[in-house]
Parts: structure tokens; sequence; C-alpha cells
């Protein structure tokens, strides 16, 4: 050493705010204070800092700092509730227009019933308008012969006319599509044509067509009125009874 004085060696640098923060520990007797786990991080933020103590400003700067992810989830949280919101708004929306659309179904199915109700109703009621306007000619030629027959007192002519008559009817209830059923007399009897009325002893078997009080007819393949026939009951005996 030049002058002879030993020089000291260099006191290592350290951060002021934590010696003192150590000198104010020592002074006290070592009490234990307790400090937070954000004073802690303040105090960590003061080291990095170096030896220069925080200011109040610099103190908010860390404690915004400390606060930067709390901020950001608060923020990410509201981000998620807005959107939620929406959300709602959205279905809100979508289900009243549902229930309108469900109110109007259900009007226009109400109108489609009563009106096929009523379609119905009138085809019931006006069904054989087209077969009775068919059928007036029958009358218009029936009340001819009935004046003609008051005019002239030719039976002949009277007969002629009705037998005219009688085969246009009769073809425009073929055309209707109903038709005779066929003569039964002498054929066995069958309840699904025929309609007894009462039975008498020929010289036919027993349950045989003796005679048609009236004739039966057919709508194309349904019975629309049954041939009321009389049935023999079996050939009498000598003393008249049946055998």
């Amino acid at each position: 050493m030049e002058d002879g004085n030993v020089k000291k060696p260099l006191r290592q640098t350290t951060n002021k705010a934590k010696d003192i923060f150590n000198t104010y520990l020592k002074h006290e007797g070592g009490k234990s204070i307790p400090i937070s786990s954000q004073e802690e991080e303040i105090q960590d933020k003061e080291i990095q800092k170096g030896d220069k103590v925080l200011n109040q400003e610099e103190k908010q700067a860390v404690e915004q700092e400390l606060h930067k992810p709390e901020q950001s989830e608060i923020k990410q949280l509201q981000e998620e509730i807005q959107i939620l919101k929406t959300t709602i708004e959205q279905l809100e929306k979508e289900k009243k227009e549902l229930q309108e659309q469900l109110l109007r179904r259900v009007a226009e199915f109400e109108n489609f019933r009563k009106r096929t109700q009523k379609e119905k109703e009138d085809l019931v009621k006006y069904g054989n308008e087209k077969l009775l306007f068919t059928f007036l000619e029958i009358l218009d030629d029936i009340g001819n012969a009935v004046q003609a027959a008051k005019q002239n007192s030719d039976f002949n002519s009277l007969l002629t006319g009705l037998e005219l008559i009688w085969n246009k009817a009769r073809k425009l209830f073929e055309q209707a599509g109903v038709v005779e059923i066929e003569n039964s007399v002498g054929k066995p009897f069958d309840v699904e044509l025929h309609d007894a009325l009462m039975t008498v002893p020929s010289e036919l078997p027993e349950g045989y067509v003796v005679q048609e009080l009236q004739k039966g007819y057919k709508y194309f393949d349904k019975v629309l009125r049954h041939t009321k026939v009389i049935t023999s009951s079996g050939p009498t005996g000598g003393d008249g009874e049946s055998k």
C-alpha cells in the first residue's frame, strides 16, 4: 500500500429498502410482522429496482402490474357474460318467432279443418246432383205421356210410350251403375240376393224360389235392394201336405 493505510474492502452494493426493513426488525427485537403475499411481491419489485426506494407512483405502477392477471380474468369473464347475454337475446327472439309460427299453423289447420268439414258435408248433400239432373228426363217423359193419354185414348200408343220411358229409365240407371239382379225363379234361395216373404208348396224342391214379387238391384258390386221372393216348401202329397 503506498500510503501505509490498509484500505477496507469495498462493501457489496445492497438494496437500501431491504436494509432499512432489516434494521427495523432488529430494533423491534425480532418481532414477527406478518407480511402479505402482495407486500412480499412489492418488496421483490423494490429489490429489483436496486438501491432506489420506490415512490408512491412507482408503488401504484407495481400494484397495477400485480393486478393485471386479475383484470385480464375479469375482462375475459365480462366478455363471456356479454356473449351469453347476446346468445340469450337471440334464443328469446327465435322462441318468439317459433311461437308466432306455431300460432299461425294452428290457425291455418283450424281453417283447413273447417273447410274440409264443409266440403264433406257439401259432398254428401250434393253428391247426387249430376245423377238427379239426368233423371229429370224421366220426369219429363212421364209428364208428356200423361198429357198424351189425356188427349188420345189410343191404348196402344200409350203402351208404346210407356215402354220407351221404361227402356230409357233403365238405360240411365245402368249408366249410373244400377243393374237388375237376374231372375231367380227356379233357382235356390240366396240369402245374399233374396228376401223371402213367404213359402208355399210347389213342385220345386224346398228352398227354391217360386216367384219374384219385387225386382232387386245392385249398385256396382253392392246389393242396393234385395229381390223379394216366395220360396218353395217342397212338393205336396195326396193329402195336400208337404212331403
